[in-house]
């Protein structure tokens, strides 16, 4: 369960965390849609848009690395030597294991989801819409701080930030079916509203998905808030249009 954390030394803005990550050597924030923390003009990004999050984590901006995300199950690897190159690069989640370094991923109804081996030191950030969720992105990025860093998935925690919630997200066949075709465990996400539509639970989809890549449940944590529901709080693009980001960020600390 997370809670509203204000920092003093940034009034009037206000950032989520997840307590149960306090313990394992990372920074991390989601936020939210207040002082303009991810603001956008008319959706065009901004390059100074999260100098605010990387003064709060005592970094250069040019240390807080977002990528051009694409709904694919592309995943960067973060070093020292290719930080400034991987802004220009298309994918959905990256994972370091370089301290100092804040890796984050922009939504405005996909799931962010970040994760960390506090024993092997190696975080990850995802940005999981239905497509990439769909393609297993979330999965693939624990595969790959296994590959490269030793991460253990029984050891990782994840914590997954605002996303559209099922009240709100209906679906028709074009997204079900795949859905369906992916994930033997789908009807635990997915609630029939007839007339071929659902109310799709994408954060529940990825929950299972982590648990199926050996993650324990009692290890995932979510602030089960719907960026639709509560649009006085967070960016929707379904109830909006085209509207600002949030964003979900991760460092490990120095």
């Amino acid at each position: 369960m997370g809670w509203f954390l204000y920092w003093e030394h940034m009034r009037a803005t206000t950032l989520l965390t997840i307590p149960a990550l306090d313990a394992a050597g990372v920074l991390h924030a989601f936020t939210t849609r207040e002082s303009g923390l991810g603001a956008r003009n008319n959706g065009i990004r901004s390059p100074d848009d999260w100098n605010a999050v990387a003064d709060l984590f005592h970094i250069p901006q040019a240390r807080l690395i977002t990528v051009n995300q694409v709904h694919g199950d592309t995943v960067v690897v973060v070093d020292r030597e290719n930080y400034k190159k991987v802004k220009a690069l298309e994918a959905d989640a990256l994972v370091t294991n370089t301290p100092g370094i804040a890796i984050g991923v922009e939504t405005a109804d996909c799931v962010p989801i970040l994760l960390v081996d506090p024993v092997a030191r190696v975080v990850g950030a995802v940005h999981a819409g239905w497509r990439s969720t769909v393609q297993k992105i979330v999965q693939k990025a624990v595969a790959s701080m296994h590959a490269e860093f030793k991460a253990d998935p029984s050891r990782m925690l994840a914590a997954i930030g605002p996303a559209i919630g099922p009240e709100c997200y209906e679906v028709d066949e074009p997204v079900m079916g795949p859905i369906r075709a992916t994930f033997s465990f789908w009807s635990e996400a997915a609630v029939s509203r007839g007339n071929g539509k659902w109310g799709l639970d994408l954060v529940r989809l990825n929950q299972l998905e982590l648990v199926q890549t050996g993650l324990a449940e009692n290890n995932i944590h979510s602030l089960g808030l719907c960026t639709s529901c509560r649009r006085d709080s967070f960016y929707s693009f379904r109830a909006e249009g085209r509207t600002g980001r949030m964003l979900s960020v991760m460092m490990l600390k120095l």
